[in-house]
């Protein structure tokens, strides 16, 4: 029983260690701790947006056997 306890320790102290962080997060005790927030919630909404714009906006590239051919140069030496 002692065994399987000790195998959890590690997952124990990166939950902690991250409820720290996000705790710290949440109530910044400084003016520079509190630009650095707000810095990383503004850069989450931006790439937030990113993601969204990529996976909604139609990318469909439509390319043809001849344009292909003509980019890539011949398949075989000369």
């Amino acid at each position: 029983m002692q065994a399987d306890n000790e195998r959890f320790m590690p997952s124990r102290a990166v939950l902690s260690s991250l409820a720290a962080f996000v705790r710290e997060g949440l109530r910044p005790r400084s003016a520079l701790a509190r630009a650095i927030v707000a810095v990383l919630v503004i850069k989450l909404f931006a790439v937030t947006g990113m993601m969204v714009f990529q996976v909604y906006a139609d990318r469909s590239a439509v390319a043809d056997a001849a344009g292909v051919s003509h980019r890539l140069g011949p398949t075989s030496p000369p």
